[in-house]
């Protein structure tokens, strides 16, 4: 299913992308200036291509390393492994119920590793095509995969402002640094919310 769904959000990552470079490209170029059709047409043909390439690229990237940079952790990263503090803030869910009924899940003497892959077995498969499931996995695959692509913009942007030839593009001005950084904490937010969201979603869902 995760397949489907990446296949889904591939238009809105694609859209994402394309606004990260317009925007950039708006204040570094100051496009409000350019006359002609044919740079006005240049500028959105670019910003078109590298956003094609940075959704291939977001797919590249290994899921491990998204889902590290998403949690900011080195081990145990996927918020499953913390179903039950997860699940311990949530109203929506009784705590008490729920480890009486997964003990093998909620139960406080198992490591995280074991909590995340009992979570996915007991309680996320069953109701993975779910609709609630299934759009805040959706959600969260759209917010990991973007926050992968504006990072490497935001990277690749830092990287050209330092050594890149300022003949070029000019010197990159601060404020595209601004709208990048902006996007690409806003990204992880969301991804950490939504990933954290899915997880007690399903919970809710088996119920």
């Amino acid at each position: 299913m995760e397949i489907d769904i990446k296949k889904e959000n591939s238009k809105n990552i694609f859209l994402i992308m394309a606004a990260s470079f317009t925007a950039s490209a708006f204040f570094q170029f100051e496009l409000k200036s350019i006359s002609t059709t044919t740079e006005m047409f240049t500028a959105g043909g670019a910003s078109l291509m590298l956003s094609v390439i940075l959704v291939m690229l977001a797919n590249i990237i290994p899921q491990s390393v998204k889902h590290k940079f998403v949690f900011t952790r080195i081990k145990n990263e996927l918020p499953a492994c913390r179903v039950d503090k997860l699940c311990g803030n949530d109203h929506r869910v009784e705590y008490e119920k729920l480890v009486n009924r997964w003990p093998e899940v909620f139960s406080q003497e198992i490591d995280d590793a074991t909590r995340n892959s009992r979570w996915y077995k007991q309680i996320y498969k069953p109701v993975k095509d779910e609709k609630e499931v299934l759009q805040a996995h959706r959600s969260f695959l759209l917010y990991r995969d973007s926050f992968s692509g504006l990072v490497i913009i935001f990277l690749g942007t830092m990287i050209w402002s330092l050594v890149g030839n300022p003949e070029i593009i000019g010197e990159i001005k601060p404020v595209v640094l601004l709208i990048q950084g902006v996007l690409t904490i806003l990204s992880l937010i969301a991804a950490r919310v939504a990933g954290n969201r899915f997880v007690v979603n399903a919970v809710v869902a088996a119920e």
